[in-house]
């Protein structure tokens, strides 16, 4: 007689087990690394270029013997100065303060100045009023005094006017004249009431380095043409 045996009952599994939470290490893959010297190849390449010539001087360095127009102003005074040391000496004695002499910068509407004044108080101070617009409005200069300058009877004051844009143009008018502060008291010197007055004129230049290079480039301009239609 036959026997059957039981089928045995599935059992549960935790999910606590470790058999779940536990994942299974991937298998790793062996890589293998070769190298191009192994199959006869070199490991480096060199690839050889000619040197180019480069210019030693840059384009721009053409542009320096061009010629820009630059407007270009200069001051003339319409004041006569002492021409002696003993006319200038009896000038300062009469009126306490006279202007000495003027010196033009070149290239620039600049003029410096120096001024003589008598020696009546040790303290003592020189301006010099500059008006640009007929004595609307003006404007004061202190001069500096001159080391050394005293003679015993006089000491010598220095200033600078210069004239920059807009009232730099042609036919622009400079006034001015000369303030002279002591305790003794303020004494002036406007040129016998007339002012010192300075003029602005525009210098004509003439632009022929300009007018050359315009000729030089269009002979080139003309050779580069006849050699186009050679071809």
């Amino acid at each position: 007689m036959s026997t059957v045996k039981p089928t045995p009952s599935p059992r549960r599994r935790n999910s606590d087990s470790s058999e779940e939470t536990e994942p299974e290490a991937p298998s790793t893959i062996a890589r293998k690394v070769s190298f191009a010297d192994a199959f006869g190849f070199d490991l480096v390449s060199v690839k050889e270029f000619d040197t180019w010539e480069v210019p030693t001087t840059l384009p721009n360095d053409d542009l320096e013997d061009e010629v820009v127009p630059v407007e270009e102003f200069y001051l003339t005074p319409l004041f006569t100065l002492p021409t002696t040391q003993e006319e200038l000496l009896q000038k300062v004695r009469a009126q306490k303060v006279w202007l000495e002499s003027i010196e033009f910068l070149p290239g620039i509407t600049c003029m410096k100045g120096s001024i003589r004044v008598l020696n009546v108080s040790f303290e003592k101070l020189v301006y010099v009023r500059m008006s640009l617009d007929n004595w609307l409005t003006y404007y004061d200069i202190l001069a500096e005094y001159v080391p050394n300058s005293c003679d015993g009877e006089t000491d010598q004051f220095f200033f600078k006017i210069s004239l920059v844009p807009p009232y730099q143009r042609d036919g622009a008018k400079v006034e001015f004249c000369i303030r002279y502060e002591t305790s003794a008291g303020i004494f002036w010197s406007n040129y016998n009431h007339h002012n010192y007055i300075l003029m602005c004129h525009k210098k004509e230049t003439a632009l022929v380095e300009d007018t050359k290079l315009q000729e030089d480039a269009d002979k080139q301009i003309k050779g580069c043409l006849k050699s186009t239609l050679n071809r």
